[in-house]
């Protein structure tokens, strides 16, 4: 079935790109709330490192937990209801994602103008896995482009029929019998 069929396989990659977008969400929330790590200097004073060291990343828990949230509700009415959803869950996740590799770039690399350190020296899998967060937020925000896409051609198909198509669907006329 091609794009201009409208047909049932079009609900089919809608759901399954939310079934992903879903998955990836959930998967950036658990991946970033579990992570910690803790490391002895100068074996005798603990530091531990959390996803609480910056509150950005607490925001990412909390938006990407609300994300996952949406998409399974969007994910159930896309299953029983199909009507249209809201783009703006693509944006809030975009922009947290990109909050959040700011700071975790910081934390790789340090920020001498503030005088902070490199994390990821001490902290390696406390780092590791916040980048797995990190690309699965990402992961998510492009499985949401595609769902938008979609959710725009359908609400444009509406009003034209032949949107997107390469090949219009030409309309017999038929001439009338008594001119």
């Amino acid at each position: 079935m091609g794009i201009c069929s409208h047909g049932y396989s079009m609900e089919k990659v809608e759901a399954l790109l939310r079934l992903l977008a879903l998955c990836a969400l959930a998967l950036a929330a658990v991946l970033m709330s579990t992570d910690r790590q803790t490391t002895m200097f100068l074996g005798v004073i603990a530091k531990k490192a959390t996803f609480h060291c910056a509150k950005i990343f607490v925001l990412s828990v909390y938006l990407y937990t609300i994300g996952a949230g949406y998409t399974l509700a969007q994910l159930v009415r896309c299953l029983y209801l199909n009507k249209l959803s809201h783009q703006m869950v693509v944006y809030v996740i975009f922009a947290v994602t990109c909050a959040s590799m700011q700071i975790a770039l910081f934390a790789l690399t340090g920020e001498e103008d503030f005088q902070w350190m490199k994390l990821c020296n001490n902290y390696r899998r406390f780092c590791f896995q916040l980048g797995g967060s990190l690309v699965c937020g990402l992961l998510a925000f492009f499985f949401l482009v595609l769902i938008s896409g979609i959710s725009t051609f359908n609400l444009f198909r509406w009003y034209s029929p032949n949107f997107l198509c390469l090949k219009p669907k030409r309309i017999a006329v038929v001439a009338n019998p008594n001119s």
